[in-house]
Formats: C-alpha cells, sequence, structure tokens
C-alpha cells in the first residue's frame, strides 16, 4: 500500500468506484477526487448526475448525502454504485434544502433548510429518519439558509453545530452565526454569533465536545476552540493555508497561494490544532483549487502518524 506524503497527477488517476473514501475533494472543473479508505489510493469519482450537490460523506465513508440543487430533496447513494435514495422536502414550495449530513451511526440524516414561506423567513433543522424516511422539524429560528452554511454532528452523535445566515444590523448586511444543538431535543446548548463551522466538510468537531468555528469578521486566519458543555474558548494563533476540516485533533491545511504563489502542484499538510508540528500529507498536479472537500473521520488514516 502506498504511505503518505503522496504525490499523483489528477490526469493520471483511474476513473472508478469505491467502496469506502476517508476523503473526497471537489476540484475545479467539476472532477471529484477520493482517497479510497480499502486501497490507500486516490482515484477519480465517475460524474454524478446533473442537479444534485455532495451535501457530505456518511461518517464511515460508504456512502454520499446528496441535495437537489433545487433544494427539492435529499438523497442517499451507496458509494459502490446503484441508484440513490431521495427524499422530498416537507414543503417543496417554501422550504428548500441547503445542507445535509448523516449521524455517526447512519440512521439519521440532519437537514439544513431555509423556509420562506412566512415573514421573516426561517432557518431550519430537520432530522430525516433513513428507516421510515420521516422527517421531523427539530429547531427553526429567524434567518436563512445558503450554501455558505453548514452543519455537522460531534463524532459521538451527541451535538449538531449549526451555521445559518443572519442580518447583521450593525453592519446592515447578512452574516453567518452557529448555534450547537441537543439533536434529542432541539435545545439550544450554546450559541456563537457571527461566527461560522467549516462548511461542507465532516470535520469541524476536534473530538466529541471540542468545537472549532471561525468569527466571520476576524482578518486573522485563525480559529476559535469551544466546550459547549463549559463554556470555554480559546483562540489559536494565526494558522497558515487554506483550513478544510480537523481530524483526529489534526488541522487539514491546503496550501495557499500566498504561501507558494507560483508552485504548480497543489500541496496539503496537517497541523496540531495550535499549528504546531506540520506535516506534509498529499499534492497533486497541476495545481487545482479545491472547491469543497469532504471529510469521513470515521474512515480516515490517523493523521497523528503522517
Amino acid at each position: 500500500m502506498a504511505r503518505y506524503p503522496g504525490e499523483f497527477a489528477l490526469d493520471s488517476l483511474p476513473e472508478r468506484l469505491v467502496r469506502r473514501a476517508a476523503l473526497l475533494i471537489e476540484t475545479e472543473g467539476d472532477r471529484s477526487v477520493v482517497l479510497d479508505a480499502d486501497r490507500n489510493e486516490f482515484a477519480r469519482l465517475p460524474e454524478s448526475a446533473d442537479g444534485t450537490v455532495i451535501g457530505s460523506l456518511s461518517h464511515d465513508g460508504t456512502h454520499l448525502i446528496l441535495v437537489a440543487r433545487s433544494g427539492s430533496g435529499v438523497g442517499v447513494r451507496a458509494l459502490g454504485g446503484g441508484e440513490p435514495r431521495w427524499f422530498d422536502g416537507p414543503d417543496p414550495e417554501y422550504e428548500h434544502d441547503r445542507h445535509a449530513t448523516s449521524s455517526p451511526d447512519g440512521t439519521t440524516i440532519a437537514v439544513l433548510s431555509g423556509d420562506d414561506g412566512d415573514e421573516p423567513g426561517t432557518a431550519v433543522v430537520s432530522l430525516l429518519d433513513l428507516a421510515s424516511g420521516a422527517r421531523r422539524r427539530l429547531w427553526s429560528a429567524v434567518g436563512a439558509a445558503s450554501w455558505e452554511c453548514g452543519l455537522c454532528w460531534s463524532p459521538d452523535g451527541r451535538l449538531l453545530a449549526v451555521t445559518y445566515m443572519i442580518w447583521d444590523d450593525e453592519r446592515d448586511d447578512d452574516a453567518l452565526s452557529t448555534v450547537v444543538l441537543d439533536p434529542a431535543t432541539g435545545q439550544v446548548l450554546a450559541s456563537y454569533p457571527i461566527a461560522t463551522i467549516a462548511s461542507a466538510t465532516y470535520a469541524t468537531w476536534a473530538n466529541d465536545h471540542t468545537l472549532l468555528y471561525r468569527h466571520e469578521y476576524d482578518d486573522v486566519n485563525r480559529r476559535f476552540v469551544a466546550d459547549p458543555r463549559t463554556g470555554t474558548v480559546w483562540t489559536t494563533p494565526e494558522l497558515t493555508g487554506r483550513l478544510w476540516g480537523v481530524v483526529g485533533e489534526r488541522h487539514l491545511h491546503e496550501v495557499a497561494a500566498y504561501e507558494e504563489p507560483t508552485a504548480s502542484r497543489s500541496a496539503f499538510y496537517t497541523t496540531n490544532l495550535d499549528g504546531t508540528a506540520r506535516r506534509s500529507f498529499f499534492g497533486y498536479h497541476p495545481r487545482t483549487n479545491a472547491g469543497r472537500v469532504h471529510l469521513a473521520p470515521g474512515a480516515f488514516l490517523d493523521l497523528t502518524t503522517i
């Protein structure tokens, strides 16, 4: 098996299905590159159907959670092949799905939607039971849901972080805000105004109770590390690169243009939460920026050994 750091050419990757993926990168040009968790090598997924957006990888990396680009429902498709199973939204005319991610045990999909059926509009989090297909509304607040927002389960499935859109009166503009919910009751356990979690990944939790988020107006590339149970928050030093998520208490970074402006390849590396112990992970050429990155913590390599 290949060991990391590794490097490959995008155009030479085989196009094939995989049974289980640790990571999926949507690159420019709508190419989906996956790290095959079983063979420990990269491959390119066959093109998916038009009109769908990848919401996330399942926690174990075996399924794609899909969102209809129209906002009219969410789907689940095995990476190994087969047709997706689709679930319509409760009110397709007014309630539009934007993000979806499955619980760590794979039984439930959390869906973030925007409901503009009333004034003012609301951001809505619903839980979809995969066995029955029933969807129930868990939480809602005045606001909206956009593709910039996101939601993420804690690794043990006991907490759910949600970023939604609000109106910031002070700046007279849209802004992103984050809450942590109890998925059993819908209770708001913590609130982080004008803050956003990592969008379109599974990994904004360093562990079962440690959340990482970014202050939307913060010009410094750093993260706030919070424990919703105790209310404690500490701030990392300024970090380099584009941060895509955290797995096993290690950040996953992509080398940014300001770090290596003339580089001919795209490179990824990992660091501790405070930015120390930088280690190369993998790279590919030609340089093609990642549009979105999806992580499957249950299928991921042990980043502490890389």
